[in-house]
């Protein structure tokens, strides 16, 4: 996900309406029907809300109960994975995870006892995402791999408006939020084509 390189409102009302002003054909699905896509991040989003306001109150509940952090972020390996497996029984999570790979991440935390400060980073850094040092404009060399699961996607277009010297955008065949761990292979090979990239600019 790229944050923050929000296109002009009146292109988001506007292009419910007559998409093909804004952005091509192949893009339109990434912003709209622009209703769905705002519940979903309503529904997909709440555990940003109180992380980034109440950190402690979930984050020592969690630190003291391991199904509790267990629930807690294998709900968010569902979802962030694929938004339709949150309407199946087991959260889509036996047919797209090794349970050994969950676990593993689940014991990073509960053996450091640090789900509560990784939760503070929310509520230390939420100022980030509206204040003006967030709306500058990125200048070096970047790249992104959008992954069609991750929540929520940004056209390339839309991507420049503040990664303006954006070498690589590239759409990706699956994955979501975890793509490393979903898809190594794929961010890989894209990691490794958008080096070769920069490695050819002048110095």
């Amino acid at each position: 996900m790229v944050g923050n390189s929000n296109p002009p409102m009146a292109q988001m009302i506007i292009g419910s309406y007559f998409p093909s002003l804004f952005l091509p054909a192949e893009d339109h699905h990434k912003v709209w029907p622009a209703i769905p896509m705002f519940f979903d991040m309503l529904l997909e989003s709440g555990y940003f809300h109180i992380q980034a306001t109440k950190p402690d109150t979930i984050g020592h509940s969690l630190t003291d109960s391991p199904v509790g952090l267990a629930a807690y972020i294998l709900e968010k390996f569902s979802t962030a994975t694929n938004k339709t497996w949150r309407d199946l029984e087991d959260g889509g999570l036996n047919d797209g995870w090794q349970i050994d790979d969950l676990l593993n991440n689940i014991m990073v935390y509960w053996m450091n006892g640090n789900m509560a400060s990784a939760m503070r980073f929310y509520k230390e850094n939420v100022g980030l995402f509206v204040d003006d040092i967030n709306k500058c404009q990125i200048k070096v060399p970047s790249g992104v791999a959008d992954f069609p699961c991750e929540l929520p996607n940004l056209p390339e277009k839309w991507t420049r408006y503040r990664y303006i010297n954006l070498l690589q955008y590239n759409t990706m065949a699956r994955g979501g939020h975890f793509a490393a761990l979903e898809e190594p292979q794929l961010l890989a090979e894209d990691i490794r084509i958008f080096v070769r990239k920069v490695e050819t600019l002048p110095k």
